[in-house]
């Protein structure tokens, strides 16, 4: 049986998006200290000047405050789930109310 390594993973992950017409970047040059840095830290995991973007690109008849509320909620749904996959326990040992915590251990039949 034959092993793929991660980086044999990903580089056929990254020829088929650019098949589909993506675009890769490097992270020499979007990373945090890159040439053109797109975000601050390797924590934002979403690049949201693109995202942004893309959001008013799809979506030119919804009012910008919508888009924005949109966005944020979308940010916000991303680094919930980074947390939840990272720090289940900062989930329900930091600041959130007792329903919430409430619902994740329900969820997660705990």
């Amino acid at each position: 049986m034959a092993f793929l390594s991660e980086a044999a993973v990903e580089q056929a992950l990254l020829n088929q998006l650019r098949a589909l017409g993506y675009s890769v970047e490097r992270e020499d040059d979007i990373g945090p200290d890159g040439h053109r840095p797109e975000r601050e830290s390797h924590d934002e995991v979403v690049l949201r000047g693109r995202f942004e973007h893309a959001v008013e690109r799809l979506n030119p008849a919804v009012p910008p405050e919508a888009r924005q509320d949109a966005i944020r909620r979308g940010v916000q749904a991303v680094r919930a789930s980074r947390l939840d996959a990272h720090d289940p326990h900062g989930l329900i040992s930091g600041a959130l109310r007792i329903s919430d915590a409430q619902a994740f251990l329900k969820e997660r039949d705990l």
